[in-house]
């Protein structure tokens, strides 16, 4: 009898040892599997993270240009201007005439075609 019990018992030990083991290999899939996921998420927010600075970067490079297309128009069109005033002063009835409003216009433009 007491062999018989020394079997059971071995046997009941050999089967919580196995379903432990069991277990713990789950838990540990488990947490591997919520590792990878979050590394999977750092991944795709870094790749995010690159294409946006990627977008900007070439916002950027369109803004530099038009700024300076700009910044080399400007003069021109501010000499021409102030030329222009300095030739031919506003009248007293405050109206533009056709040179100084054409100016005006061309710096206008310029700004816009510059966006």
């Amino acid at each position: 009898m007491a062999l018989l019990a020394n079997k059971y018992t071995i046997a009941l030990a050999a089967v919580l040892a196995l379903l432990a083991s069991i277990w713990g290999y789950g838990r540990y899939r488990y947490h591997e599997g919520v590792t990878d996921t979050q590394t999977a998420a750092k991944i795709a927010a870094a790749a995010q993270y690159a294409d946006d600075v990627a977008r900007i970067n070439a916002s950027n490079a369109t803004l530099q240009a038009k700024l300076k297309d700009l910044q080399n128009e400007q003069p021109k069109i501010v000499t021409q201007y102030r030329d222009r005033v300095v030739k031919v002063p506003l009248p007293r009835d405050c109206h533009l005439d056709t040179d100084r409003l054409r100016n005006i216009k061309a710096a206008i433009q310029s700004a816009n075609t510059a966006r």
